[in-house]
C-alpha cells in the first residue's frame, strides 16, 4: 500500500492556508456572479440533458456551451486542439498563475445522460464564471481556463487533449462529478485498459466436417472462462469486463469463423488453446487518478463553511467524509480520463450527491440528473470549486505547496 507523506514545509504551508484562506473574502461576490447567471446556466444544462450526444458527436452541446461562454465575455476557441467537439474558454487579468476546470458533456449510447455529464458541464461553466468575476472586478490576477472535454465515456477526450498540450502550463485541474448520496473531495478512480478483440478461426460445417474448422467462438469462451477463474485472485480494486459486440452473425450449425468482443482485460492464451488467431486493438487507456490532498482539503473546508450538508434539510441525509477518511478507505470504484490528467498537473474530481437510488449508468440515474435539485447541487459544487481555484491564484505559498505535494506524490507512485 502506498504511504502518504507530507513534507514539513508542505505541512506548514497548509497550516498557513487554513489560518488565512485568501478566497474567503471574495465568496459573496463570486457566488453572486454565479447566481445572477443561474437562469442561463439552467438553460445550458437542460439543452445538453434533453439532446444527448455520444462521444465525439457532441455537436449541439459544443454549440450551446461555446455560444453561452462567448456571451459571458470569455475568449473561446471552438474545436480546440484539433478535436471537433472540444473547446477552450479563457479569461485573464495580468500576470499570474493559471487554473483550469473541465466540462464533460458526452452521453451514454442508449441511456442519454445517465452519468450526469450535463451537470459536469454546468459545474465547469459556473465555476469559470465565478473565477472570471474575481479576475475582472475584484483585483485578482492570473488566468482561468475552461476546457470542454468530449468523449469521457470510453474514448478518452482528455487523453487526446493532454497529447495536444491543452494542459501544459496549468497550475491545477478541477472538476466535479454527481453521485447518489455522498459528498467527496478526495475522489480516486481506477486505471482502465480496454480493447476490441477479434478471434479468427476457420469456418466449416459443424456436422459434416467439424475437424476442418477452427472455432472462433471457442476462443472467446476460453477467454471468458479464464477471466472468470482469474477473478478470485484479483485485488479488491481490480475489475475485468467484457461484452460480445452486437454485429456478430452466428448460426447454430456453422462453426463460427469470427467473434468480435470488447474487453477490459485480455487473455492471449485463449487463442493458443483453441488454435485461433487473436487480434487486439486498444480503445482505452485510462490511468488511475491521484488527487491532490491539499486541493481536496481546501474544497472540503470551503464546502463545510458555506454549504455544510447537515445544516440544510434537503442535504442532511447525505453522507460526507473528510479527505483524511477518504484517503484511508481508498474509495476508487470507477475510471475516468481525469486520472490521466492527475499525472501531469495537480488535480481533483470532487463528488456531489443528487439523490435517487439508481447507480450511475442506469436510466434511473439519468432521470435524477435532469432534476432542478441536481442542478442546484451542481451550482453549489461550482461555487466551492471556484473558491478552491482562487486559492491557487491568490496564495503563492499555498500554490507552491500544492505543486510540491503533487510532485512528491507522483515521484513516489511512479517508482
Amino acid at each position: 500500500m502506498r504511504t502518504h507523506r507530507i513534507a514539513s514545509g508542505i505541512f506548514l504551508a497548509a497550516l498557513v492556508f487554513i489560518n488565512t484562506p485568501f478566497a474567503h473574502g471574495l465568496a459573496d461576490e463570486v457566488f453572486a456572479a454565479i447566481d445572477e447567471r443561474n437562469n442561463g446556466l439552467r438553460t445550458v444544462n437542460r439543452e445538453i440533458f434533453e439532446n444527448p450526444e455520444i462521444a465525439y458527436q457532441e455537436v449541439h452541446a459544443h454549440e450551446v456551451l461555446t455560444d453561452f461562454l462567448e456571451t459571458q465575455g470569455f475568449n473561446v476557441t471552438r474545436s480546440a486542439h484539433n478535436i471537433s467537439t472540444a473547446f477552450r474558454a479563457e479569461f485573464s487579468n495580468g500576470e499570474g498563475r493559471t487554473i483550469s476546470f473541465n466540462s464533460e458533456y458526452d452521453a451514454l449510447p442508449g441511456l442519454g445522460h445517465a452519468c450526469g455529464h450535463n451537470l459536469i458541464a454546468t459545474v465547469g461553466v459556473a465555476a469559470a464564471i465565478g473565477v472570471k468575476e474575481a479576475l475582472e472586478n475584484l483585483g485578482v490576477t492570473g488566468k482561468v481556463v475552461l476546457l470542454g472535454t468530449p468523449a469521457e465515456e470510453g474514448l478518452g477526450g482528455k487523453v487526446k487533449l493532454l497529447e495536444a498540450g491543452a494542459y501544459d502550463g496549468l497550475d491545477c485541474s478541477l472538476m466535479a462529478h454527481p453521485g447518489n448520496a455522498n459528498y467527496g473531495s478526495y475522489g480516486k478512480t481506477l486505471a482502465s485498459w480496454r480493447a476490441n478483440v477479434t478471434w479468427k478461426g476457420v469456418a466449416a460445417h459443424a456436422a459434416a466436417a467439424p475437424f476442418a474448422g477452427k472455432n472462433a467462438l471457442d476462443g472467446f469462451v476460453a477467454a471468458y472462462g479464464m477471466a472468470g477463474l482469474y477473478r478470485q485472485q484479483l485485488m479488491a480494486s481490480d475489475r475485468i469486463h467484457h461484452v460480445v459486440k452486437g454485429d456478430n452473425s452466428l448460426v447454430a450449425n456453422v462453426i463460427p469463423e469470427k467473434i468480435d468482443s470488447e474487453w477490459g482485460s485480455i487473455l492471449l492464451a485463449s487463442g493458443n488453446a483453441t488454435a485461433t488467431n487473436v487480434t487486439i486493438t486498444q480503445t482505452q487507456d485510462y490511468w488511475d487518478q491521484n488527487p491532490s490532498f491539499m486541493l481536496a482539503s481546501t474544497y472540503y473546508n470551503y464546502l463545510m463553511e458555506y454549504f455544510d450538508p447537515s445544516k440544510n434539510t434537503t442535504t442532511a441525509d447525505f453522507a460526507i467524509s473528510t479527505p483524511e477518511e477518504e484517503r484511508e478507505t481508498g474509495g476508487a470504484s470507477a475510471s475516468s480520463d481525469q486520472g490521466n490528467v492527475s499525472w501531469f498537473v495537480p488535480a481533483i474530481q470532487v463528488g456531489f450527491p443528487i439523490g435517487g437510488s439508481a447507480p450511475v449508468h442506469n436510466q434511473g440515474f439519468r432521470d435524477v440528473a435532469g432534476t432542478d435539485f441536481a442542478h442546484e447541487q451542481a451550482i453549489k459544487a461550482a461555487k466551492v470549486l471556484a473558491l478552491t481555484g482562487l486559492e491557487i491564484l491568490q496564495n503563492e505559498t499555498y500554490s507552491k505547496a500544492v505543486r510540491a505535494e503533487w510532485e512528491e506524490m507522483i515521484a513516489e507512485i511512479a517508482l
